[in-house]
């Protein structure tokens, strides 16, 4: 979900400074310009990436909790609430089981059902190899967008068509029974089987939050519940619905200028920031095994910056930067000034909402008071 928000004064003469243009956006100070213009203010409001283009990414809930695979990370988080955010638990995910198609839990059991292609395993954890045993998918239930059980029951949602297929058994096909998936169900990010008797269905809302919805199949009656920020933010795009989107951003360390009509020879120290400035995104988190907090830190950070605009992200790659704790680094500069030459020292960081997380090593210098326009860092799709 991506909302594009203009908002133009019209008192006259509301004018703003250019600095303080970037001082409102991002929150961070610059410098003073002559140069004007119009009030404008855009709000970009990212959505949670679905289910389907994040391949390996699903929900499912057993008796012993609800679940978050995340197979581009190999981490999983469970939890005995989704909306409570209770007692979260991140682990390792086992290498055999990621990237898989589909995660399927039984909400009165202990199995886990990992669907690849037209076949399937059965497993009991997910920080473990799977057997290497594995069983066919029926013909009628290949193909779908997504799985869930419940009821002691299989369903699978083909959405283009808006009907969910049920069956009794995946590799027979047995007791098969289709309906029509009401309307107001069809843009769901993540559907899986919530408890004996409920399916749940995760969209955003009106307001751009994550919300689940409640039903049974035949759709009948529907209870919505909301998702705690601690589980959202482990959902590829969830750090910008819950801190706010990623930018980047061109502050400026320092301005020079020569006011004389002779050359100037001059020399500076320039200081910046580099590294990552450590936030409390997994403070809520009981890690296991191996797991490292701030690896986990990092890892969902750098997987947010690299998401498109639509999902809060920068679509960008970070892990070439340094993730070490922030330290500020100085560096001698000398430079021959022209008459009535101005030169700026530019700095390139990373950020949430409006909080600068990332202190990138690029600099940049220009002769004129606009920030640079170009991103320093390569395209996460390159």
């Amino acid at each position: 979900m991506l909302r594009y928000i203009e908002e133009v004064s019209k008192e006259e003469p509301k004018i703003l400074r250019r600095t303080q243009r970037f001082l409102d956006l991002r929150g961070l100070h610059i410098f003073t310009t002559d140069v004007y213009l119009p009030c404008v203010r855009t709000i970009f409001m990212a959505s949670v990436v679905p289910r389907t283009v994040s391949p390996g990414t699903d929900i499912f809930t057993t008796r012993h909790g609800s679940f978050i695979v995340r197979s581009d990370l190999g981490y999983y988080l469970q939890t005995l609430d989704f909306s409570l955010g209770e007692d979260i638990k991140v682990s390792d995910l086992h290498p055999a089981c990621r990237g898989k198609d589909h995660y399927v839990g039984d909400p009165t059991g202990s199995d886990i059902y990992l669907i690849h292609g037209d076949s399937f395993c059965k497993a009991l954890d997910l920080n473990s190899e799977p057997p290497s045993s594995v069983l066919p998918l029926h013909s009628s239930c290949q193909g779908g967008d997504h799985y869930a059980s419940c009821e002691g029951r299989f369903f699978i949602f083909f959405l283009k068509r808006g009907v969910v297929l049920s069956v009794a058994d995946l590799t027979t096909g047995a007791a098969p029974k289709e309906v029509s998936l009401e309307p107001a169900l069809l843009d769901g990010l993540y559907y899986y089987g919530a408890d004996a008797k409920h399916v749940a269905c995760l969209r955003m809302d009106e307001d751009n939050r994550l919300h689940g919805h409640l039903f049974v199949i035949p759709v009948g009656q529907k209870e919505s519940f909301s998702v705690h920020p601690d589980v959202v933010s482990f959902l590829p795009g969830g750090l910008a619905v819950t801190y706010g989107a990623a930018f980047g951003a061109w502050e400026c360390l320092k301005l020079i200028s020569n006011a004389t009509s002779l050359p100037m020879p001059s020399s500076h120290e320039i200081t910046r920031k580099v590294g990552y400035s450590k936030q409390p995104f997994v403070r809520n988190y009981h890690v296991c095994g191996s797991v490292d907090p701030d690896s986990l830190a990092i890892s969902l950070l750098q997987s947010q910056f690299s998401l498109c605009v639509a999902y809060g992200g920068m679509g960008v790659r970070t892990e070439q930067e340094e993730w070490e704790e922030v330290a500020e680094e100085g560096e001698p500069l000398r430079v021959i000034l022209q008459p009535r030459q101005k030169l700026y020292w530019w700095h390139y960081q990373l950020g949430l909402g409006k909080e600068p997380l990332l202190f990138c090593r690029s600099l940049k210098i220009t002769r004129s008071p606009s920030p640079p326009t170009h991103i320093p860092l390569p395209r996460a799709d390159s």
